[in-house]
């Protein structure tokens, strides 16, 4: 033997010779630093290198992981995504019609039992009966003495509302309609005028319940990754990749993405000078490669938000062209989209467009809505409409609403305002996941904080919720 040989070299060299095998030099370095001389003597192969070597530790590493199977690989639930249905088509004036009628009726159905209303045209103009009715607000005014204008609208005609400041919880509420969206109100028609004294909205029912899975799995939240722009913050993305991956996620079996997933090009002027990554095509292929890291057992559910590809207008069309359909464990959900579980557990997804204008127009939530965005999600639940305002989301005018909250959701998830939120409306749980793009200097000049590498947990087993800070 060469001198440079051990003496813990020389017998492991003769241990293998005894049993009729032959080792290279770097072999020999490998089995002794990762202690492999029992595991080598079992093989098959007389000469041992190398790549015998790295072929053994792979199977053990798979044989590894399949004795060491996490919980969420072991169970497994019905799963389907209910999506907006998109069709490609010249508009007409016939297609609003429809589109406002299937709004105003889908939403009349929600109050018709609560509220017992008569048609507009039905209403004795002599009358001094208190009366309800159901309409969508068509004009909001302000009188010279301060008293709210409301006028609203059904198939049969319109009518003029007033809401008198003498009473200030109910001029409140007045102050934060919002156009197009259907209410129901009572009041005492008299001069021309209902004096509206209750103003009622779809909402969410009291009697809502709260439900779970049978099966221990979890499910995380996270949206507006912004991939492709110079503030994303890879370095906190990887902290993710690297929880996913960690034991404290075993029993995480989907991972809801809502929207912004990559930065987009020509959404903003000179938006050239904010991208790393300077085209659309390669903005996806790396957000490809970034998701590829998370196990193949959890599945990925993406949608669409304002910056992706397919553009703003509502619904939006899936992610399905981009280099994200190399993934085996994606999902691709339009948005709105709804994810179902085990048939009756549902999650809504919608990535929050409409929230900048619901902020800012309704007073009660304008100072606080961007630093607490449950506020609006709770304001669109109440309306029961994704965007109340026809224009807040461009929305594409169509046969049927498909933004319509029609079916009361377990879990609502949003993004888009880059700030966290975690709350219980009337057993709805409320999410909004945060960023992982740092602060831009748009959100500097509007004086927004982004709250980045914050994302939610939820075990769908217990419904116990919590915030994981990356940072």
């Amino acid at each position: 033997m060469d001198e440079e040989f051990s003496e813990e070299d020389k017998k492991i060299v003769e241990t293998l010779l005894k049993n009729k095998k032959f080792v290279t030099k770097k072999a020999l370095k490998i089995i002794k630093e990762k202690n492999l001389l029992e595991r080598v003597l079992k093989l098959n192969e007389i000469i041992i290198n190398e790549n015998i070597l790295e072929k053994l530790q792979e199977r053990e590493i798979k044989i590894e992981r399949n004795r060491e199977k996490k919980i969420a690989e072991e169970h497994d639930v019905d799963f389907r995504i209910e999506n907006a249905e998109i069709k490609h088509r010249e508009r007409k004036v016939s297609d609003f019609v429809s589109y406002f009628n299937s709004k105003f009726f889908l939403l009349q159905q929600m109050m018709i039992k609560r509220i017992n209303p008569i048609s507009i045209a039905n209403i004795k103009k002599t009358a001094n009966d208190e009366i309800s009715l159901i309409g969508m607000v068509y004009d909001l005014r302000t009188t010279g003495t301060g008293n709210r204008i409301i006028e609203l609208e059904d198939p049969t005609g319109k009518i003029s509302c007033i809401v008198m400041n003498s009473n200030s919880e109910l001029f409140e509420e007045a102050n934060n309609i919002l156009l197009d969206e259907v209410i129901g109100v009572r009041g005492v028609f008299k001069n021309n005028y209902l004096y509206i004294n209750e103003i009622i909205r779809p909402d969410i029912p009291a009697t809502n319940e709260i439900k779970k899975l049978d099966v221990p799995l979890s499910c995380v939240f996270i949206s507006d990754l912004h991939v492709g722009s110079i503030d994303f913050l890879e370095h906190l993305f990887n902290k993710f990749i690297k929880w996913i991956n960690s034991k404290e996620a075993e029993k995480v079996k989907y991972i809801f993405i809502g929207g912004d997933l990559c930065e987009g090009v020509g959404i903003y002027l000179n938006q050239e000078k904010d991208l790393s990554i300077k085209s659309y095509e390669k903005q996806y292929e790396y957000l490809t490669e970034l998701l590829a890291k998370i196990p193949e057992h959890i599945k990925i559910i993406v949608q669409p938000g304002n910056h992706d590809i397919v553009g703003n207008q509502e619904p939006q069309q899936t992610l399905k062209e981009t280099a994200l359909s190399k993934l085996q464990n994606i999902e691709f959900g339009t948005n709105p989209c709804s994810v179902v579980l085990n048939k009756n557990f549902r999650i809504l997804m919608y990535h929050g467009y409409s929230y900048d204008d619901i902020i800012r127009e309704m007073p009660k939530i304008r100072l606080e809505g961007y630093k607490k965005p449950c506020l609006p999600m709770i304001e669109v639940l109440k309306r029961r409409h994704l965007a109340p305002s026809y224009g807040s989301s461009l929305v594409i005018p169509k046969q049927t609403d498909d933004l319509v909250i029609k079916e009361i959701p377990d879990i609502f998830h949003s993004g888009h305002l880059h700030t966290v939120c975690l709350e219980n409306y009337k057993n709805i749980l409320l999410i909004n996941s945060g960023t992982f793009q740092g602060r831009t200097k748009y959100q500097e000049m509007q004086g927004h904080i982004p709250h980045p590498g914050i994302f939610a947990y939820v075990d769908l087993q217990t419904r116990e919720s919590k915030l994981i800070n990356l940072n």
